[in-house]
């Protein structure tokens, strides 16, 4: 008798255990909708803070070249010295090829937060001409 009492219980406890794991609730779909569209808004602001990003960088770069162009310059003519350098050895080609910002990779991933399901890809690094 003990046995089969301890057999139920036993069966008792897996069938419990298993409705343990669940989520208590599934998200609604009015959460996942305001969820989106946080996420569209803060698309929206990303693209307003960072639009013209490469060539704001660039002129930022070539300006930072040519000032410190003219103090090299300056300075070998204080010197009485040759200027060997040109403006070109001041730029630095790889100084706006780093990544600042991807709304479109960010906003995809919040939609996928949203729904719980997170996707993953493999995508080749932006280029900034």
């Amino acid at each position: 008798m003990s046995y089969f009492i301890r057999l139920i219980c036993c069966a008792l406890l897996l069938v419990l255990s298993g409705c343990a794991t669940q989520q208590p609730g599934m998200v609604k779909s009015k959460e996942i909708a305001q969820c989106m569209q946080l996420c569209e808004q803060r698309f929206d602001s990303c693209k307003q803070q960072c639009s013209n990003n490469c060539p704001r960088c660039s002129l930022v770069a070539s300006e930072e070249a040519e000032k410190n162009y003219r103090q090299y310059v300056h300075d070998k003519q204080v010197q009485g010295g040759y200027v060997s350098r040109g403006l070109n050895s001041y730029r630095d080609p790889l100084q706006c090829r780093k990544v600042t910002c991807n709304c479109t990779s960010d906003l995809l991933t919040c939609k996928q937060n949203c729904t719980g399901v997170i996707q993953k890809r493999l995508q080749a690094v932006p280029y900034c001409t």
